[in-house]
C-alpha cells in the first residue's frame, strides 16, 4: 500500500506540474501577442515560442490552440501559425461596451470610495509617472490596467471586469500599440488619470461621467492616426476608423508630473 501510495503521489504531483506548465505557457505567449513581442502577421512556430519561452512543446502546443481561440493567432492549412491582425470591428465594439457599463462602475465606485482607495490609486499614478519617464510601455500598460480594475474592486464589481477581458483583447493590443508612437504622448493618460480620481475624490458625479467618457472616447480621435502609422497591423478598418481627427505632430519632450507627484506626496503625509 506504500509503494502504491508514493507511486499515487507522483503522478498527482506530475499532473500538477503539467497543469501548471500548460498555463504558463498560455500566460506567457498570450502576453508577447497582447504585448506586440510577437507582432500582428509575424509568422510563429511551436518551435520558436517553446525556445523563447523555456517550456515544452506539449505545453505550448495546448497554449497555441487556447491563443487560436481567443482570436489572437490564426493557422493557415499548408502555409503556417500567424499572430492575428488586430480586429478593429471587434476593438470598438469593445470600447463601445467598456464605455457603457465603466460610466456606472465608476459612478458606484465613487459612492463607495475610502481614503485608503484614493492613497493606492494616488500610488498607481505616480508609479506611472516613473515608468512613463523610463519610457516603459509594457510596466505603463500594467499599472493602467490595475488603475481601472482597482475601481470595479472598490465598486465590488471585480467579476465584470474579469469579464470585460474576455472580450477586450483586441482593444488592448489597440491601446499598447498606442504606447508605441511618440506623437500619442503619454502625458494625456497621465492628465485623463488623474481628473478621473479627482473628480471621483470630490464626489461630483457629473465630472466623475464627463471624464471617464472623455478618457474612454480617446481612441475615437487616434486611431486615424494609429491605422496610418501601422496600416498591415490591422483588419476589419471601417472607414469611420479614417475620419478620426489628426493628431498634431508632437515632439518628445519632459512630462510634467509635478501636480501628480504633489498629490502622492500629500496622501503620505
Amino acid at each position: 500500500m506504500g509503494e502504491k501510495s508514493e507511486v499515487l503521489k507522483k503522478d498527482g504531483r506530475n499532473v500538477m506540474q503539467l497543469k501548471n506548465m500548460r498555463s504558463e505557457a498560455y500566460k506567457k505567449l498570450r502576453y508577447r501577442i497582447m504585448h506586440n513581442k510577437y507582432t500582428p502577421g509575424q509568422k510563429i512556430s511551436e518551435k520558436m515560442i517553446s525556445e523563447e519561452l523555456g517550456i515544452g512543446r506539449t505545453p505550448v502546443r495546448e497554449a497555441v490552440i487556447r491563443v487560436e481561440r481567443d482570436g489572437l493567432i490564426e493557422v493557415i492549412p499548408q502555409s503556417g501559425t500567424y499572430v492575428s491582425r488586430i480586429d478593429m470591428a471587434m476593438a470598438n465594439s469593445a470600447r463601445f461596451v467598456r464605455q457603457v457599463l465603466e460610466v456606472e462602475i465608476m459612478l458606484e465606485a465613487t459612492s463607495k470610495m475610502t481614503s485608503e482607495w484614493t492613497a493606492k490609486l494616488q500610488q498607481n499614478l505616480a508609479d506611472q509617472v516613473a515608468v512613463a519617464q523610463e519610457g516603459d510601455p509594457d510596466a505603463f500598460f500594467d499599472l493602467d490596467e490595475a488603475f481601472h480594475k482597482t475601481f470595479y474592486q472598490v465598486a465590488g464589481r471585480e467579476e465584470i471586469w474579469n469579464w470585460l477581458q474576455t472580450i477586450n483583447m483586441q482593444l488592448n493590443r489597440f491601446r499598447w500599440m498606442r504606447l508605441k508612437v511618440t506623437n500619442l504622448d503619454w502625458q494625456t493618460l497621465l492628465d485623463q488619470h488623474q481628473g478621473i480620481l479627482d473628480a471621483v475624490s470630490r464626489r461630483e458625479l457629473d465630472d466623475v461621467r464627463y471624464s471617464i467618457t472623455k478618457h474612454l472616447r480617446l481612441m475615437l480621435s487616434e486611431r486615424k492616426y494609429l491605422l496610418n502609422k501601422f496600416p498591415d497591423y490591422f483588419t476589419n478598418v471601417r472607414p469611420e476608423d479614417l475620419s478620426s481627427a489628426d493628431i498634431p505632430s508632437r515632439k518628445p519632450g519632459t512630462l510634467d508630473v509635478r501636480g501628480i507627484l504633489a498629490k502622492t506626496q500629500a496622501k503620505h503625509q
